[in-house]
């Protein structure tokens, strides 16, 4: 860092001195060169350059790295090798040989000012730019794009030959890249992924439009100088700078970051709940053991509602989120992960893309994110999971790979995805339910449990006694005689049930019982409202 600083050392990057000052302490000094830079770069989201005065900070960061990759890096057993080898070893590797595109990887262009309406932009499912006055750019050699690029710049002030050829890159890019929109000096509107080839509007005065599917639409500041009526590119370091920015200790909460959430302790949940903390906390280890868990149970078991007091503790304090999605009968693979959707365009017309799926969408999310994030499906057992999950099977019990969708993408779920699903078994067995999905979730069994009946009203300070309702449910709990279908208790977590509880029983017990015991009348009418009310109380 001292020779770094010293005029002397003009000139110099590291290069030319990296392998010096690793022959002489290898322990202490990484040999850095442009191949390592780039990779280092890549895997650290990080922006260092050649010159000499990075390469402390790249020194520091490159030996971090190695040491979170350490036991991946231990896996190559060559003699005499260390894992910093090891680890210079597959940045040539991946460089030379393998010639990845580091570029491909990441946000490519925005467009400038003005572009365009961004709001037709966004719903359309666009990015455009001008100027019309290029032409199509796709019937162009560059020799004759040069000299019309050319002769454009000269008259007109306002344009920059750097502009143009930032155009000409807009109309060659492929499928797959990523984009950023701008629209101001400020504001980023959106980050997607290029659907298609670039296609040019004559007549307008920003002609060159290009397919997204929009990844994010929040807006993010973007302090960059010299936006122009034009393109301009972000390298992918400097675009993750911006997305990835903590806030410093003295400048405040960064508005744009997601809030922590509240903490919601276990001991909560198990006042609000009526289960024991105990019984809770092997329910939370299992969920993070497996990555995701099924509460499975007859009706009125409150399934749904723990599955999202769980998911409120296991967000709590961080900066997660959860969603709720409801699977039925008609829910599908092209609806869950993946498929070709119709999308209509600004000028009415029906176009068909590949489009991401609800899960696809919610691990994007939780991909900017390091804390835990929730997706609660209810009524799982309601769709063909077999269908619906596709590939999806496979990395529920392999986390820590990836597959090749049946869209050509791959997709891993990330680390910190967490699955809860709610099972009704007398709508649908669990012995239905896929073996190859079984194994993959951990299953927690709910009952009807009487006991959280009488907390309810204790805590909320009920005026109702549930001791004889509850004697008349275990009656009719032995009669129905299957654990699949018998009645819950969430049918009566009633603040002024004594009030309701007649319409209740009436509207909702009854059906079910008329449903259940469909050939056999005497029992239903051994449980109508007129036949129990006087034992209930009421």
């Amino acid at each position: 860092a001292e020779f770094a600083a010293n005029p002397l050392s003009k000139g110099f990057q590291t290069g030319m001195m990296t392998p010096i000052l690793n022959a002489l302490r290898p322990e202490k000094f990484l040999l850095v060169n442009n191949k390592s830079r780039l990779v280092i770069n890549f895997l650290a989201r990080t922006n260092f350059g050649q010159p000499l005065r990075e390469y402390p900070k790249i020194n520091r960061t490159g030996f971090l790295l190695i040491e979170s990759l350490g036991s991946i890096l231990a896996t190559v057993q060559i003699p005499g090798m260390t894992r910093e080898d090891v680890f210079d070893m597959f940045c040539h590797w991946l460089v030379a040989v393998k010639k990845y595109n580091f570029d491909r990887r990441y946000w490519k262009i925005a467009p400038g000012e003005n572009a365009w309406n961004w709001k037709a932009c966004l719903e359309g499912g666009y990015i455009a730019i001008g100027w019309e006055e290029l032409g199509d750019l796709s019937k162009l050699d560059r020799r004759a794009f040069n000299e019309r690029r050319d002769r454009l710049v000269a008259e007109k002030p306002d344009w920059t030959r750097t502009g143009a050829d930032q155009a000409w890159k807009f109309a060659h890019i492929k499928e797959g890249d990523r984009v950023v929109a701008n629209r101001g000096t400020r504001e980023v509107l959106g980050i997607g992924t290029v659907m298609g080839a670039y296609y040019y509007v004559p007549g307008e005065r920003h002609g060159h439009r290009l397919p997204v599917r929009w990844d994010d639409t929040q807006v993010r500041e973007v302090e960059e100088p010299g936006w122009k009526r034009t393109l301009i590119e972000l390298s992918a370091e400097r675009f993750h700078g911006i997305l990835d920015a903590a806030p410093k200790a003295d400048d405040g909460a960064d508005r744009h970051r997601p809030k922590r959430n509240p903490t919601y302790s276990l001991e909560q949940c198990a006042d609000e709940t009526g289960f024991d903390v105990g019984m809770l906390k092997r329910w939370v280890r299992a969920i993070h053991r497996k990555g995701q868990a099924i509460f499975y149970g007859p009706p009125g078991t409150g399934k749904t509602y723990m599955a999202e007091k769980l998911a409120q503790h296991l967000i709590g304090g961080g900066r997660g989120f959860r969603e709720l999605i409801q699977f039925h009968p008609a829910y599908a693979y092209e609806e869950f992960i993946q498929g070709i959707r119709p999308r209509r365009t600004e000028t009415g017309e029906l176009t068909y893309e590949l489009q991401e799926g609800r899960f696809l969408e919610f691990c994007r999310k939780a991909q900017q994110t390091e804390d835990v994030c929730v997706l609660i499906i209810d009524e799982i057992n309601r769709a063909n999971l077999s269908r619906v999950f596709g590939e999806l099977m496979y990395l529920l019990e392999y986390r820590d790979r990836d597959v090749r969708l049946a869209g050509g993408d791959r997709f891993r779920i990330p680390s910190n995805v967490r699955i809860i699903g709610t099972m009704n078994t007398a709508d649908r067995s669990i012995a239905l339910v896929d073996h190859a999905l079984r194994r993959r979730f951990a299953f927690i069994a709910l009952r009807p449990r009487m006991d959280l009946l009488r907390h309810y009203h204790q805590r909320v300070g009920a005026n109702f006694d549930p001791s004889r309702l509850i004697s008349v449910l275990e009656e009719l709990n032995r009669t129905i005689g299957d654990h699949n279908y018998e009645v819950g208790v969430t049918f009566f977590l009633r603040e002024r049930l004594e009030e309701e509880l007649e319409d209740i029983w009436r509207m909702e017990i009854e059906p079910y019982l008329e449903e259940y015991f469909f050939d056999q009348q005497a029992k239903i009418e051994q449980f109508r409202w007129e036949a129990v009310k006087e034992r209930i109380g009421s």
